[in-house]
């Protein structure tokens, strides 16, 4: 039986209920869902910020001009190569663009050590390959899916060895690299020493030879470039090499100019100050060396070479049979 309230009793049901007297259903609000917590890389993100490294344009472009012509006496053929502007990337979007078979060469550095990785075009190995082997002309060759022979790899070591050879020439203005080949793969999915999301420096070259057209990449992990970002961030002029080149020579000229005391101890021997006292001038003292014994040879304080006491031209003199240090 449904009951009517009147109008009083629904005035002291609502009072009752705003002041807490009278108990309500309360609303149930379900949990908010568990968000799974993601970790955020201050690293990445600084390494992607876009660096401007006008020293590195620099390298690549001397690069670009001397891989051209040594490229060229190579193959005995005109090369030309031209440089695209430079990209920072991640690793993986590299990966996804490049086409199988690609060469994938990782080349070792030192002072700074690391590594960097240059790719070359199928096409650009066949070309070469029927250009040393005596081909006439360059034409365009069917690339396989499959792996280089030996044949073929050793032709590979041969340009990498050309491009690590222009690269170290390259850097000398900037800073002194020297660069190793390292190993070779097929797959880019195989090149596991660069994780997928770190921020590369890219930089391709096309390469025209006769009515063939290829080209190289060459891929710098941000890790390398990092340490020696204080070099790259400005252009070394030609006028600051030579200036740099004849201020060491002259530095190293003044170097072989300072004087050096050279001292040759035929012996030592401690006193006390009353056996010092008690000397005179037929006094006979036996030293810590014997007459076969070597001679230390000190220069500017120091021990640095062992020797024989001897004569030469009527003087005395040590012939020295040792270096120490």
């Amino acid at each position: 039986m449904n009951q009517v309230l009147s109008q009083d009793e629904i005035d002291a049901l609502l009072k009752g209920i705003s002041d807490g007297e009278v108990e309500t259903e309360k609303e149930v609000i379900p949990p908010p869902p568990e968000v799974e917590a993601q970790t955020y890389d201050f690293i990445k993100v600084i390494k992607a910020k876009k660096e401007k490294l006008p020293a590195l344009q620099f390298v690549y472009d001397r690069f670009s001009k001397d891989f051209a012509s040594a490229l060229s006496l190579f193959m005995e053929r005109e090369v030309e190569i031209l440089m695209a502007p430079m990209e920072y990337l991640e690793y993986s979007e590299l990966v996804k663009t490049l086409p199988l078979p690609t060469n994938m060469n990782i080349v070792s550095t030192e002072n700074p050590r690391g590594f960097f990785i240059v790719i070359f075009d199928a096409k650009l190995i066949f070309s070469v390959l029927e250009s040393i082997f005596g081909g006439s002309e360059i034409s365009a060759q069917r690339i396989e899916g499959r792996e280089f022979t030996k044949i073929e790899v050793k032709v590979i070591k041969k340009l990498i060895d050309l491009v690590c050879t222009e690269m170290e020439k390259a850097w000398n203005p900037v800073f002194q690299m020297t660069c190793t080949y390292s190993r070779s793969e097929m797959n880019p999915n195989y090149v596991t020493m660069v994780a997928p999301e770190e921020i590369i420096n890219l930089t391709e070259f096309s390469i025209a030879l006769e009515n063939m057209n290829s080209w190289m990449k060459v891929c710098v992990p941000w890790a390398l470039l990092e340490p020696i970002k204080s070099y790259l961030v400005s252009t070394p002029s030609r006028e600051d090499r030579e200036m740099r080149e004849r201020w060491m020579r002259q530095l190293r000229e003044r170097i072989m100019e300072i004087p050096l005391n050279v001292k040759a101890v035929l012996g030592r021997k401690r006193f006390s100050l009353q056996e010092f006292r008690m000397l005179n001038e037929e006094a006979v003292f036996m030293v810590d060396k014997h007459m076969d014994d070597p001679v230390s040879v000190e220069i500017a304080g120091k021990a640095r070479a062992l020797g024989k006491i001897g004569a030469f031209k009527g003087n005395k003199a040590i012939m020295v049979e040792e270096f120490t240090e």
